[in-house]
């Protein structure tokens, strides 16, 4: 080991400075590339995990109030931690199937206005399918913005869609 620390030492042709000049870059490009495809990925799924954890919560009550819906955001909020939860919006329906047609008894945008929950009678399809079925429909979406910007800069929104059969089996009422 000695005998090869000492020929590299001696050595004064210049070939590894060369090899590791024309090396480096590309290892920092795919290490630093590596990294956000990674946050990509971890944004992603906590953004999915985020509006279930939502879903969830509304799905476990009997009724819910404004002020509880509230609570229930920041929750949802806490779900994205360590990323900045600052552009997390989410809305939430309840959708009940009865007489052939599913209606939304009602939404909640307090935690941010999410379009898609306009289409939560035909999200809900796929769980309410006999009179008297229920579900909370919760779609949301977040903005997420890479710390890196080295080599791409990114700005992707996520959008996820969560349902959730009310854990007492009647419809989630919604009051004051």
């Amino acid at each position: 080991m000695s005998g090869l620390v000492r020929r590299f030492r001696r050595n004064q042709s210049g070939v590894g400075a060369v090899e590791f000049a024309l090396i480096l870059p590309t290892m920092l490009f795919a290490i630093l590339g590596s990294f956000q495809i990674f946050a990509l990925a971890r944004a992603r799924m906590l953004t999915v995990a985020a509006t279930r954890n939502l879903a969830d919560l509304v799905s476990q009550q009997d009724s819910v109030t404004p002020t509880q819906i509230a609570d229930f955001c920041k929750a949802g909020k806490f779900s994205l931690l360590p990323l900045a939860s600052a552009s997390f919006k989410a809305s939430i329906a309840s959708v009940t199937y009865s007489n052939n047609v599913r209606k939304i008894d009602w939404t909640d945008v307090s935690c941010g206005a999410v379009t898609a929950i306009a289409n939560a009678a035909t999200t809900a399809a796929s769980v309410t399918q006999a009179a008297g079925d229920t579900a909370i429909v919760v779609s949301a979406s977040y903005t997420y913005t890479s710390p890196i910007t080295f080599p791409l800069t990114l700005n992707v929104t996520f959008a996820s869609t969560a349902l959730s059969r009310p854990r007492l089996g009647t419809a989630v009422t919604y009051g004051t």
